[in-house]
C-alpha cells in the first residue's frame, strides 16, 4: 500500500478506536455501578464485542506501526498498542470469568458485527523480535551460534605462542604423512588423486563435492535420454520390419472398407468431443471450488504472503532513512536552539521560580521547601506536584490543633511502641474483617444465583488497565488532533514535522537547563529563607509550621557486571542449556477451532460444553504467551504450564513462540542439566547466569520439559539416578520470584505429561496458570488430512477426509502426518492414477507405525480429574454446573404450578 492509503487506513482506525473506547467506558461504568446482566450469555456479548474490537484494532495498529514512514506518529502509536495490550489481557481474563471457562468463544458477538474468527487472530506483531533486544547482544548471539568463541576469555601470550606451536606441529605432523601416503603409492604404482597431492581448504572440498554430485545428475539425465532415444528408434525398426514381413507372406490383414472407417472416425470424433466437454465442465467447477476453497491445489500458488512481506521490506527501509534524517534534525536544531535561546531560557525559568516564591510570602509570609534534585527540582512546582497555598493553609490548621491538643502530654517511647503495635493490630482485624465480608458477599451471591428469581446476574470487574489507555489516546489527541486532516500535507504522511523538531528541541533544553537553574535558585532560596528567619526573630515570633520533605533515596547507578555478557552465554551454550531450536511457527501447528462451542453454551438453560479442540489452544497460546511476552502489564502471568498426554504437541507450541520473537531457549528441564553445574555452589552460579542472560538478551523462555518431574511425590528408581528433584527447593525463588511483569520480557514455559504425580501445592506455586491440551479432534485431523494428502496431485480432490478423521481420533497428529509421509511414497505416488489412495491405506499406515501414540477417553479423563483439583477454575466449572441444574429445577417447578 502507498502512503497515502496507510494514511487513510490510520484516520479510519482513529474513529475504531474511539468507538472501543467508548464501547469499553460503558463496562466500566456498569463495573463501577455494580450492576449485574442476566442472561450470562448476553453478559458474554457484551464483554466480547470490545474484546474482538481491541483485537482487531491491535493488529491493524502493529501493521501501521511496522509500515508508516512519519516517525514522529510512530511512538504514539507504540504506546497506544502497548495500552491495548494490558487491556486486551485484562478483558480476556473478564471474558473467562464470565463465561466460567479457561477458554473463551466470542463467534456470537463476531457475527453481530459481521466479522469472522482471523479478524482477531491475535497476531506477532514485527517490533517484537527486532526492537526489544539491543543490538550488541544480537551480536553474541549470531557470533557464538555460528561457532566463533567470543565469549571465551582472551588468552595470555604465552597461551597464545602454546597454541601456534600446536598448530604448526599438527600442520607438520599431516604433511609428513601425506608425504609418506604418496611416496607409498608410487612405489606400489597406485594412481595419486588430484585431492591427495593437492591440499583443499573445506570450502574447496564442499565445492567440489557439489560439483560432483552436480555431474551426477547431469550424467544420469543424459544416460535416461540415450537409453530412451534408442529403445524408442527399436520399437519402430521392430514395428517397420513386423508390417514388411506380413506383407511379404500375404498374411496381413485387409484395409478396413471406407464405410467402416467413416463410422469409427464420427464415433470417435463424438466420444472425443463429449470427453472434452467434461473435461472442461470439470476444470469450470474446480475452478469455482479452488476459489471458495473447497479444494486445494496441489501445485498452490506463490504465496502472496511472501510477496507482501518483500514489498513491506522495501518500506522498511524507507522508514529507516527517514529516521536517521529526523535524528539529525534533530541535532541540529537542538544545537541552534541552544545557542539562540540559552539565556532567555534561563531567565524564564528563574522569573518562574521566584513568582512561585513571591506568592508564597505575599499570602502566608513563609516559603514552601524546594524540591529536592532526585524528585525533579523545580519541575514538580510547574506539574503542580508540590503543596498549593490553599492545601498548606488547611495543612497549618489541622496541625497547630493538634499540637495544641497534645500540648504538655509528652509520651514516652513505650507507650508509643504499644500505639503502633495497636494500630497495626487494628489494621489486622480491620483486613480479616474486610475478607470475612467479600467471602460472605460471595457465598450470599451463589446462594441467590441458584434461583433465576433471585438471580442477580453476572458483574464485570473494574478495568486497571483502561484509565492508561485513555491516558495514551488522549495524549496522541493532545499533541495530533489538529494535525491529522483529511488533505494533510506530505510531511504529515511521511517524512517528519518540523515544527514538531523545534518544539521538542525547546523541550529538551529546557529539561537540560532546568537543574543548573535549580542549583542557582537554591542558593537564593537559602538566602531568602534565612532572611526571613532573621526578620521573625527581631520580631518575637516563632516562623510558621512547614511541612518538611521526605528527601529521596538517591537512585544507585547499577554496578558493571564482573563477568561479560559473551562469557556467561558461551559458558551456557557450552553446557547445552541455552541451545538452537527448530524454526517453527503458529501456522506450522494445523489445528481447528471448536466454531459450535460459542452457540452450545449459550443455550438458556441447557447449555452444552463440548470440549475445546486443538485450535482453541492455539489462540490460548497466541494470548498467554505470544502476546504476554510483548507486553509491559503489571498483571501478566509470565509462567505457564502445558499440560498434555505424550506427543500432542506441546513442545511444538513453545519452539512456535520462540521462532514467533526471536527469543533465546533457556533449557532447564530436568533431564538436561541433571549433571550440568554439579554442586550448591555452581547451581547457584548457573541461576545466576540464566537470571542475568534473560534479562539482558530478552525476550527469553526459559523451558523446563516434564516439569511434573521437579516437583514429582516420588521419584522411580530408573530415573533417580538423574536427580529430577534437584531444580526443586530454587527454582521459585531463583527462577520465578524475581521475574518484573512491568519490565522483562521473559516467559517461563513447563510442559507435563503426567501432572498427577507431582506434588500438586508446588507445582501450583511456580506455574499457577495451565493450558490443557486436549485430545485430536474430528475437526483438526480433518484439515491435517486434506492439508497433508492434497498437496499430492494423483490424490482425488474429493478423497472422503471425514470418515477418515472420525476413525483417528485421538491419535497423535505428529504421528498421522509421517504415517501418511511414509505412505506416499514414489511408488505409490506412480500408481496413483490406475489404483487411488484407499483410507483403509491411510489407518493401516497409522496403525503399523510403532511411533503411534493413541489416547482414549479414559486416558484423557485423568487429565480432566486432575484439571478440576489442580486449577481453580475446576471447581469454579463445577459451581457453575450445579447453578444451572439449580436454575433449571426452580424453572420445570415453575412451569408444573402453571399447568
Amino acid at each position: 500500500m502507498s502512503n497515502k492509503t496507510y494514511y487513510e487506513q490510520w484516520l479510519k482506525m482513529k474513529n475504531k478506536l474511539e468507538e472501543a473506547i467508548s464501547e469499553d467506558s460503558r463496562i466500566q461504568e456498569l463495573a463501577v455501578a455494580f450492576v449485574g446482566i442476566k442472561p450470562q450469555a448476553t453478559a458474554v456479548e457484551i464483554v466480547a464485542r470490545a474484546y474482538c474490537k481491541y483485537c482487531e484494532l491491535y493488529n491493524k495498529l502493529c501493521d501501521c506501526y511496522d509500515q508508516m514512514e512519519q516517525v514522529q506518529r510512530r511512538p504514539f502509536i507504540r504506546n497506544l498498542i502497548d495500552a491495548i495490550t494490558c487491556r486486551i489481557l485484562e478483558l480476556k481474563c473478564t471474558l473467562e470469568e464470565v463465561e466460567v471457562f479457561e477458554y473463551t468463544y466470542p463467534e456470537n458477538a463476531l457475527q453481530q458485527m459481521l466479522m469472522v474468527p482471523q479478524d482477531i487472530q491475535i497476531l506477532c506483531p514485527f517490533h517484537y523480535p527486532f526492537e526489544i533486544r539491543q543490538e550488541e547482544m544480537q551480536y553474541i548471539i549470531d557470533q557464538i551460534f555460528s561457532g566463533n568463541r567470543i565469549g571465551d576469555p582472551t588468552p595470555s601470550p604465552s597461551e597464545i605462542e602454546r597454541r601456534e606451536q600446536e598448530r604448526l606441529e599438527e600442520e607438520e605432523r599431516i604433511r609428513v604423512e601425506k608425504e609418506a601416503e604418496i611416496k607409498r603409492k608410487l612405489a606400489m604404482g597406485e594412481d595419486i588423486s588430484e585431492s591427495e597431492s593437492v591440499q583443499l581448504s573445506p570450502k574447496e572440498l564442499e565445492e567440489l563435492r557439489l560439483q560432483q554430485e552436480y555431474n551426477n545428475h547431469i550424467w544420469n539425465i543424459q544416460r535416461m535420454e540415450r537409453s530412451r532415444s534408442t529403445v524408442r528408434e527399436k520399437t519402430r525398426l521392430f514395428n517397420k520390419n513386423t508390417d514388411l514381413y506380413l506383407e511379404l507372406a500375404g498374411i496381413k490383414a485387409p484395409r478396413a472398407s471406407e464405410h467402416l472407417r467413416q463410422r469409427a472416425t464420427i464415433l470417435i470424433q463424438t466420444i472425443y468431443r463429449r470427453f472434452q466437454e467434461l473435461k472442461r465442465e470439470h476444470l469450470k467447477e474446480n475452478k469455482v471450488k479452488y476459489k471458495l476453497d473447497m479444494i486445494i491445489p496441489s501445485c498452490p500458488e506463490p504465496s502472496a504472503k511472501t510477496q507482501l512481506e518483500k514489498v513491506k521490506e522495501v518500506r522498511r527501509n524507507f522508514r529507516r532513512k527517514y529516521y536517521e534524517k529526523w535524528l539529525q534534525e534533530n541535532l541540529k536544531e537542538n544545537s541552534r536552539v541552544f545557542k539562540l535561546r540559552e539565556g532567555s531560557i534561563m531567565e524564564d525559568i528563574s522569573a518562574e521560580i521566584r513568582d512561585w516564591l513571591q506568592s508564597w510570602y505575599q499570602e502566608v509570609r513563609v516559603f514552601d521547601e524546594f524540591p529536592y534534585p532526585e524528585e525533579g527540582g523545580s519541575i514538580l512546582i510547574v506539574k503542580g506536584e508540590t503543596f498549593t497555598l490553599d492545601e498548606y493553609i488547611e495543612w497549618r490548621t489541622a496541625e497547630e490543633k493538634r499540637l495544641k491538643a497534645t500540648e504538655g502530654q509528652q509520651k514516652s517511647k513505650e507507650e508509643i511502641k504499644a500505639e503502633k503495635l495497636a494500630a497495626r493490630e487494628e489494621e489486622k482485624r480491620l483486613k480479616l474483617e474486610a475478607k470475612k465480608r467479600e467471602e460472605k458477599r460471595l457465598l450470599d451471591y451463589k446462594k441467590q444465583r441458584l434461583n433465576p428469581d433471585n438471580d442477580p446476574g453476572v458483574y464485570f470487574t473494574i478495568g486497571k488497565n483502561f484509565e492508561p489507555l485513555r491516558e495514551a489516546w488522549n495524549r496522541y489527541e493532545n499533541q495530533w488532533k489538529n494535525i491529522d486532516t483529511k488533505d494533510a500535507p506530505l510531511d504529515v504522511i511521511k517524512g517528519f514535522l518540523m515544527n514538531l523538531i523545534t518544539e521538542n528541541a525547546y523541550q529538551d533544553i529546557h529539561l537540560k537547563l532546568r537543574p543548573i537553574v535549580d542549583e542557582l535558585m537554591r542558593i537564593e532560596f537559602n538566602i531568602l529563607k534565612a532572611a526571613l528567619k532573621k526578620d521573625y526573630q527581631e520580631a518575637g515570633v516563632s516562623l510558621p509550621l512547614i511541612k518538611k520533605r521526605k528527601k529521596p533515596k538517591k537512585v544507585k547507578p547499577p554496578k558493571p557486571e564482573k563477568i561479560p555478557p559473551a562469557t556467561m552465554f558461551q559458558a551456557l551454550v557450552d553446557q547445552g542449556i541455552i541451545r538452537k531450536y527448530p524454526h517453527t511457527t503458529l501456522d506450522d501447528f494445523w489445528a481447528d477451532q471448536n466454531y459450535a462451542a460459542a452457540v452450545t453454551r449459550a443455550i438458556p438453560w441447557t447449555p452444552s460444553f463440548p470440549s475445546p479442540c486443538l485450535g482453541d489452544v492455539k489462540e490460548q497460546v497466541r494470548i498467554r504467551c505470544l502476546l504476554t511476552l510483548g507486553s509491559s502489564c503489571p498483571n501478566a502471568i509470565r509462567n505457564q504450564l502445558i499440560v498434555g498426554p505424550k506427543a500432542s504437541g506441546k513442545r511444538t507450541l513453545i519452539y512456535a513462540i520462540a521462532t514467533e520473537t526471536n527469543s533465546i531457549l533457556i533449557d532447564l528441564s530436568p533431564m538436561n542439566v541433571y549433571n550440568k553445574f554439579p554442586g550448591p555452589k555452581n547451581l547457584k552460579t548457573m541461576f545466576n547466569y540464566v537470571n542475568k542472560i534473560s534479562r539482558m538478551m530478552q525476550p527469553s523462555i526459559i523451558f523446563v520439559d516434564n516439569a511434573d518431574k521437579i516437583f514429582c511425590k516420588r521419584v522411580p528408581k530408573e530415573e533417580k539416578a538423574f536427580d529430577p528433584k534437584r531444580l526443586q527447593k530454587d527454582f521459585f525463588k531463583e527462577i520465578i520470584k524475581p521475574i518484573n511483569p512491568s519490565n522483562d520480557k521473559i516467559l517461563v514455559l513447563g510442559t507435563a505429561a503426567e501432572p498427577w504425580l507431582a506434588n500438586g501445592r508446588q507445582m501450583y506455586k511456580a506455574f499457577p496458570s495451565l493450558i490443557l491440551m486436549p485430545r485430536s479432534d474430528y475437526g483438526s485431523i480433518s484439515y491435517i488430512l486434506t492439508k497433508t494428502l492434497m498437496k499430492y496431485h494423483g490424490v482425488n480432490r474429493d478423497f472422503n477426509v471425514h470418515s477418515l478423521a472420525q476413525v483417528l481420533r485421538g491419535y497423535d497428529i505428529n504421528s498421522i502426518k509421517k504415517s501418511i509421509e511414509s505412505l506416499m511414497s514414489s511408488d505409490r505416488i506412480a500408481k496413483l492414477p490406475y489404483k487411488p489412495l484407499d483410507p483403509k491405506e491411510v489407518i493401516d499406515a497409522v496403525l503399523e507405525n510403532p511411533t503411534t501414540l493413541f489416547t482414549g477417553e479414559n486416558d484423557f479423563d485423568m487429565y480432566r480429574q486432575w484439571y478440576a483439583s489442580y486449577s481453580p477454575w475446576g471447581q469454579k466449572y463445577l459451581d457453575y454446573l450445579f447453578m444451572l441444574e439449580s436454575q433449571l429445577n426452580y424453572k420445570l417447578k415453575a412451569e408444573k404450578k402453571k399447568n
